[in-house]
């Protein structure tokens, strides 16, 4: 499974998600899979929703109110606000985080059946963008979310712990008083 609990993503557009696939009594069958994208989430294509559930082969998102079940063949990937710093690769190589195929760029739109669909300023215009003038767009195939994650040191290990965990801990511990 690719997404995670509280992931935004956009759902792949009907005429996108027919091609490879065939139509079964107005829903459309994934071949290999044992879900149908049903023709009443229709209304969802092109949309941005929230995983809201994972099993071990499908998700349940917040819109449908965890009604339907989803597969990653239904997504076209993460969806970004505007302006959001993210991480964009044109080869999606997954070696680790750190890995050099992955760079930090500021997420601008997203288009839709593009081969290269993340539009994002171009790193050496970023100050630009930032102070309102017009900027360099690239174009990337890849895109992710930045992972944020802390790293707690405890009798000299090392644990690494999401944002979320991190603050509380923090607010737990230190009563929010420690920045």
């Amino acid at each position: 499974m690719r997404y995670k609990e509280g992931d935004r993503v956009r759902v792949r557009q009907w005429e996108a998600m027919l091609r490879g696939n065939k139509l079964v009594c107005d829903n459309i069958s994934f071949l290999g899979k044992p879900f149908l994208f049903l023709k009443t989430n229709r209304r969802f294509c092109g949309q941005v929703v929230t995983i809201k559930g994972v099993a071990n082969d499908h998700y349940r998102i917040e819109e449908d109110n965890r009604q339907c079940c989803w597969i990653d063949e239904m997504f076209e990937g993460y969806a970004f606000e505007y302006g959001e710093v993210i991480e964009v690769s044109q080869s999606g190589i997954e070696i680790t985080r750190s890995d050099k195929e992955w760079k930090r760029r500021i997420y601008i739109a997203y288009t839709d059946g593009s081969s290269r669909p993340y539009v994002c300023v171009h790193s050496l215009d970023e100050n630009r963008f930032r102070e309102g003038k017009s900027f360099g767009c690239v174009f990337y195939k890849y895109a992710r979310p930045i992972s944020k994650k802390h790293t707690i040191i405890i009798d000299g290990v090392e644990i690494k712990v999401s944002d979320e965990d991190y603050k509380a801990l923090k607010e737990k511990l230190c009563k929010g008083e420690i920045n």
